[in-house]
């Protein structure tokens, strides 16, 4: 015969067992929202006389409908007047990839080089992945040649933490010897840049340059040339034409400077004022996308600090 005590316990057994059940809860499912979209492209310049360049759109996957994805074109070159191109893609069901031309429309007026910006607008059947962004430039044949130099990188503030601040590949962490800018060629010709200067603030000022570029420096199209502050460079830097300053110092400070490049003829080309960007980011700044995108600090995307004659992701130009 129980007891009330014995009565009692159970229910509170009871009542305690069944506050600790939980019900099942159904696994939540996240629709489909088709493949990732990424877009591409085969060139980053051409000849305004003809040329052509092919701008593919790709899936993560096969879909088993068509995906169609609009196109947004934008730069200083005009979508029918400078080129033609298609407003969208259509990739058939079953394929990874399709792509449409590019084309230039030749003129008779002189424009120098003008840049077209082409990104996805709009996908039905996929999604973008990230934000995808491509360039183009159109090289005029109506005016004389100019030089596409485009500053890529920039390290002016190395980490003095061991040797993360070692850009230069030496063995050796030193401010002044591991600052250094990166410089594309963006043009589809070699370009001589013999005798171009590069200046900070003070050395515009007294119109004394931290570094003139040799006789003889022809960088070949889409490659890079960067330019330490000293030490001696070591690795393989992408393929990339590698130079010390001439000065022995960049003398880049992190504030409150700005970076001058001259030709040869001592007209400016490239202007870059750090005093925006001047964090103490102890990284590089660099282009994201490469040559295209804006400036940010480089770990941002990637664990590097910098990437000195490579692309973002350590990929050679």
């Amino acid at each position: 015969m129980k007891t009330k005590f014995q009565i009692l316990a159970g229910a509170l057994l009871l009542l305690a067992f069944e506050s600790c059940k939980t019900e099942d809860v159904s696994p939540i499912i996240m629709p489909d929202l088709g493949p990732l979209v990424t877009l591409s492209i085969n060139a980053s310049s051409i000849e305004e006389a003809g040329g052509s360049a092919e701008l593919s759109v790709n899936l993560s996957k096969a879909s088993s409908s068509s995906i169609e994805v609009k196109l947004r074109y934008s730069g200083k070159a005009e979508i029918n007047k400078d080129y033609s191109s298609n407003l969208s893609i259509i990739i058939p069901a079953g394929s990874l990839s399709n792509s449409t031309t590019v084309l230039a429309i030749q003129d008779t007026s002189k424009e120098s080089t003008e840049d077209i910006v082409i990104a996805i607008d709009t996908i039905f059947g996929g999604i973008e992945d990230g934000t995808q962004i491509v360039g183009l430039n159109i090289e005029d044949d109506d005016a004389p040649p100019s030089i596409n130099l485009v500053l890529n990188e920039i390290l002016y503030d190395p980490s003095n933490s061991a040797l993360d601040g070692d850009a230069n590949g030496d063995g050796v962490y030193a401010q002044n010897q591991d600052e250094f800018i990166e410089l594309i060629n963006n043009s589809s010709k070699p370009v001589d840049l013999s005798g171009f200067k590069v200046f900070d603030a003070s050395g515009l000022a007294a119109n004394n340059p931290n570094h003139t570029i040799p006789a003889g420096t022809i960088i070949q199209p889409q490659k890079a040339l960067v330019i330490f502050g000293g030490g001696t460079p070591t690795g393989t830097f992408g393929g990339a034409t590698i130079q010390k300053s001439t000065s022995g110092d960049m003398n880049l400070n992190n504030a409150g400077d700005m970076l001058t490049i001259q030709d040869a003829a001592g007209n400016t080309i490239i202007s870059f004022d750090i005093t925006p960007l001047s964090d103490n980011p102890n990284e590089s700044y660099t282009r994201n996308p490469d040559i295209l995108g804006n400036f940010e600090q480089h770990t941002v995307s990637t664990s590097k600090k910098f990437s000195p004659g490579t692309k973002i992701n350590g990929d050679p130009f």
